[in-house]
């Protein structure tokens, strides 16, 4: 079972929006609670906390629209799947190494596909079908 939970959110979406357009994207293998923040933060829009498989959303960092928090929700979903269905531990993967950046091309890049509304900062890198298992395109 997929938890959200919504905590004064500076968004009008409830949290359990961003997790159902985080499972169209990619219906990933591992549940996760994803929940949105009114704190201010000390340095960070979201985390991703592999310990208990939140992903968190602070909303309160630099005021987060919806469209930001989904690209926040994007950017932790790609931590998520890289830590349980990549095995980043196992193969001692930095948090942000090319590995990372191919999950979250990908995951970008269907969001768009699938008429998600994200705006990129920069070029999305399109790495294509990786030989390593399991791949998201599969």
């Amino acid at each position: 079972m997929f938890l959200c939970k919504k905590e004064n959110s500076m968004t009008d979406k409830p949290a359990s929006f961003f997790t159902e357009q985080l499972l169209r994207i990619y219906p990933c293998k591992v549940p996760f609670e994803l929940r949105i923040l009114h704190t201010k933060p000390k340095g960070r829009c979201g985390s991703y906390w592999s310990h208990n498989r939140h992903i968190l959303i602070n909303d309160k960092f630099i005021i987060l629209d919806t469209r930001r928090c989904m690209e926040v929700a994007i950017h932790e979903y790609a931590h998520h799947l890289h830590h349980t269905e990549f095995g980043k531990e196992e193969k001692g993967e930095k948090p942000h190494g090319q590995e990372f950046w191919m999950i979250y091309g990908q995951l970008m890049n269907r969001a768009k596909a699938i008429g998600i509304d994200v705006e990129s900062y920069g070029p999305i890198i399109d790495f294509g079908i990786s030989d390593r298992e399991p791949s998201l395109l599969d």
